[in-house]
């Protein structure tokens, strides 16, 4: 029987177990199969003289409608969507499609379009395609309001007016976030969601739900045509499989593979690897309403019972002090919580917490403190399970009993609250301001409050940033709030992430952007 070159690479790579040292046979068979379905994808049809990168992407929405839940980070990663502002990779705003901007009032602002700028059926982008989108984005998503409480916009020409119910201090940073993407909002439903018409330097072509989407040159792109005829993604969730990928030449692009992995690619000329420190941290939620996490002297025990040191020579990064990460001017201004298995045995042995039988497990009124962790992979990374395991062994050091309990997905959880400790790679900035992150996820009544927290000091700090303008003033305002968030220990911040981007030496000007929406640009190139 006579096999095709793919069949004989995939032949090849499985007789190489030494490809990735540690890899069970299992999961081994499992990235096969994954790297099988990325050969069965690829863009065979292209033709042979254009120039196509093919990327493997941890994640792949599903659908293309920026509105829809978070589906709006991808439509941009592959250089698709744009917004009216744009994030520079000092998460400071800048002019995208709107070429100017103005406070009118502190409800009331302005933002002038630019002119020359059409989607990509050649359609002019004006002050109510704008005003369709905004509109839009808050009858479909309930994440709009937590960025702004908006009123009601108007379009007058290139001029797109926002009235405001209350004022927003962050409303510049806010609407870089993918989910106040300008596209077509004439198009059907059905269109938006599979082939949304949009202004970026890429054109979807075809797009199948959480597993592949085609796009190629938007020739009606306003800032210069982009260098690549053509770009395939493909979903790979496994971080292995896309190491398999780029060691196979099946794909020319990946990101986020772990950090183990890393090395195969360093000082490798065939290969170049791009990392940068952004706002993502890894973070450990305590559910604040649970019998034993509700008692402060257990929560602050378990954030000293955490060996980050060690966690974060596994995954890289930096070891996280704070929930800002310290590539943000407000991040990492705390010594937060280090490794100290003597306070926290204290703590404990003061609040009562004593192991009566010698089982090794504290008890207090007869009842012993077993709590259950949940993960799951988070971002295409195996390091929410290092984490998990890694803070089991140290909790027994300190008489906490952890079950840990591997999910598919851990949201449901998180939202229904049937959990004592659950993992999460978050960014403390998405959209580069401090505020967002902290009203959701801190605020009494945040929508995004996965650790139950309350704090009424803390509720009424985080409402002073709606009418805090200046840029300064909100970095103090996010230190003083993060320092009481420790104070309290309301969740453990374990490390503070690296994203990366792995590519082949024939691909030029590739990024990897600290602001994690951005990923393929007009510059990226295949030589």
């Amino acid at each position: 029987m006579r096999r095709s070159y793919e069949e004989n690479k995939i032949i090849t790579l499985f007789t190489s177990f030494n490809v990735l040292p540690g890899i069970t046979a299992l999961k081994l068979l499992l990235c096969l199969f994954m790297l099988t379905t990325l050969c069965g994808c690829s863009n065979s049809n292209k033709n042979a003289s254009s120039k196509t990168l093919n990327a493997a992407m941890f994640w792949i929405s599903t659908s293309l409608d920026p509105t829809n839940n978070y589906d709006g980070w991808v439509l941009s990663r592959i250089g698709v969507g744009e917004t009216l502002l744009k994030l520079n990779e000092k998460y400071e705003v800048e002019p995208c499609l709107a070429k100017s901007y103005e406070q009118i009032d502190d409800t009331t602002w302005k933002l002038t379009l630019k002119d020359h700028i059409t989607f990509s059926n050649g359609k002019k982008v004006t002050g109510e395609n704008v005003k369709a989108c905004l509109e839009r984005a808050f009858e479909k998503n309930t994440r709009a309001i937590d960025y702004f409480d908006l009123n009601h916009v108007e379009a007058k020409g290139q001029d797109v007016y926002l009235y405001l119910n209350k004022s927003s201090g962050a409303l510049l940073n806010n609407l870089c976030e993918p989910l106040f993407t300008i596209y077509d909002a004439s198009q059907s439903e059905e269109d938006i969601a599979n082939h949304p018409l949009c202004t970026g330097p890429f054109v979807v072509d075809d797009f199948v739900s959480e597993k592949t989407i085609d796009t190629s040159k938007n020739k009606k792109y306003y800032d210069s045509k982009a260098k690549l005829d053509h770009v395939h993604f493909s979903q790979v969730a496994d971080s292995d499989a896309r190491v398999l990928a780029l060691q196979s030449g099946e794909v020319d692009l990946a990101n986020t593979i772990d950090y183990s992995s890393l090395k195969l690619f360093r000082n490798n000329k065939d290969y170049q690897v791009l990392e940068v420190l952004g706002p993502r941290t890894n973070v450990i939620y305590m559910n604040n309403e649970t019998t034993f996490l509700s008692d402060l002297t257990i929560r602050k025990a378990l954030s000293y019972s955490v060996d980050r040191k060690s966690i974060v020579k596994l995954i890289g990064g930096k070891e996280a002090t704070g929930l800002y990460s310290s590539a943000l001017p407000y991040g990492d201004v705390s010594n937060g919580y280090s490794l100290n298995l003597k306070e926290a045995n204290r703590l404990l042995d003061e609040a009562g917490y004593v192991d009566t039988n010698n089982d090794g497990i504290r008890e207090k009124d007869g009842q012993e403190i077993i709590l259950n962790y949940y993960e799951s992979a988070d971002h295409g990374s195996a390091d929410a399970n290092i984490i998990a395991q890694s803070m089991q062994s140290e909790a027994k050091k300190i008489g906490i009993k952890i079950k840990l309990n591997q999910v598919e997905n851990v949201n449901d959880i998180k939202a229904a609250g049937t959990f004592d400790l659950c993992s999460a790679n978050d960014s403390s900035a998405p959209t580069g301001d401090p505020e967002i992150f902290i009203q959701q996820r801190y605020l009494s009544t945040g929508s995004s409050n996965t650790g139950r927290y309350k704090n009424s000091n803390l509720d009424n700090l985080i409402q002073q940033f709606s009418t805090t303008y200046d840029v300064k003033q909100r970095q103090q305002l996010a230190i003083q709030a993060s320092e009481m968030i420790l104070d309290d220990a309301a969740n453990i911040y374990v490390s503070y992430v690296p994203l990366n981007t792995v590519t082949s030496s024939k691909v030029k000007g590739a990024i990897c952007h600290p602001v994690d929406y951005y990923m393929i640009t007009k510059d990226i190139d295949l030589k």
